[in-house]
């Protein structure tokens, strides 16, 4: 026995609409009634580094927002492949418990992120090899302190510093 049902979506979507909508109105009638606010406790967890806006913690602060970044560098003198690509995973060092200092880090957060991959971009990694390390750092950071108005970094480090060829 087969019973075929016909439907007419004409009417029914509609109707179908109708309810769904009254749905959320009366569930948001019902939300304001008992006192619940919808989003209110959306955010219940601190921000990354919270302790580090409330002033607690160890003496030598980190700020380690950056993530990896990656690059492309310049390929090799006379060579026609291009560049290798370089991972860096960077974060800074700093003295200060004040948290204004810690915003005006994340206020810059984005340029410094422009500076690190603008140094790479520019060199090869047969330059950054014999450039080094420590003078790398010592250049980012120079040119980091000078940005900043309300303290300086002590260090820059890298978790990560790969090439990949």
């Amino acid at each position: 026995m087969n019973v075929k049902v016909k439907i007419d979506w004409d009417k029914a979507l509609p109707l179908i609409a109708i309810g769904i909508a009254g749905l959320i109105f009366l569930g948001t009638i019902i939300a304001l009634i008992a006192g619940k606010r919808p989003g209110l406790a959306y955010r219940k967890s601190d921000p990354v580094n919270a302790e580090q806006i409330k002033g607690s913690g160890p003496e030598q602060m980190q700020f380690k927002e950056f993530g990896t970044l990656r690059t492309r560098l310049l390929p090799e003198k006379d060579s026609k492949e291009a560049g290798s690509v370089l991972l860096v995973t960077p974060w800074l060092s700093y003295d200060t418990t004040d948290s204004a200092f810690y915003e005006e880090l994340v206020s810059k957060k984005n340029m410094f992120s422009s500076y690190i991959l603008e140094f790479f971009s520019d060199k090869s990694k047969n330059d950054l090899l014999s450039i080094g390390e420590k003078e790398i750092k010592r250049l980012l950071l120079e040119r980091f302190n000078s940005q900043l108005t309300l303290g300086k970094l002590n260090a820059i480090y890298f978790d990560d510093y790969i090439f990949l060829d």
